[in-house]
């Protein structure tokens, strides 16, 4: 069995993290700060959310660990991360690169951020539930849970200025967390 240390482990998160920073540049032009994200690595982000959605609203007894009215909520999260893709395709107009000083552009990547935030808090509700989970279930949760802390991670990193690399927390690297949410890299 390998030992992973403490150090090994946060430099291993930085070193994830790199690739998400490098999806963003920030340039200034005059008054003008413009955020230029990577519309590839977006769309990635924005897949493994809905496909993380999926996953929460997969698992047997949902509607009795988290009640309906949260499954409800699950579920517009992933129509919403669908539409906010779209519309963030759409102002990139077939580019690679994308401007996030556009406001559009920038609520679009918010409204993917915030919808994926709120069914990462779905899924730790359904996992502190007494729903009848069995071990195997609860497990593929956490693994989910971990990525799609990854994930989240990575997408507040693309639009920090001032973020360290070494102060993003991440316990697995992105193309781990993709590849558990089901999206090929």
């Amino acid at each position: 069995m390998t030992h992973i240390s403490r150090r090994n482990l946060m430099q291993s998160g930085g070193l994830a993290c790199l690739g998400g920073l490098a999806a963003c540049t920030v340039t200034t032009h005059g008054s003008v700060t413009s955020f230029t994200l990577d519309v590839a690595k977006v769309e990635a982000y924005a897949q493994a959310g809905y496909n993380f959605a999926q996953m929460v609203l997969a698992v047997p007894n949902v509607a009795q660990g988290i009640g309906a009215p949260l499954v409800a909520v699950v579920e517009a999260c992933a129509q919403n991360v669908l539409a906010a893709l779209d519309s963030l395709k759409t102002q990139a107009n077939g580019s690679l690169t994308v401007s996030y000083n556009n406001a559009s552009v920038k609520q679009a990547f918010q409204s993917i951020l915030a919808d994926f935030e709120t069914v990462l808090s779905a899924a730790g509700t359904l996992l502190q539930a007494e729903a009848g989970l069995s071990q195997t279930v609860r497990d593929k949760m956490s693994l989910a849970m971990t990525a799609a802390e990854t994930i989240t991670s990575l997408m507040q990193a693309m639009v920090s200025m001032g973020l360290r690399v070494n102060n993003v927390s991440s316990r697995m690297s992105e193309s781990a967390a993709l590849a558990v949410l089901g999206v090929s890299g």
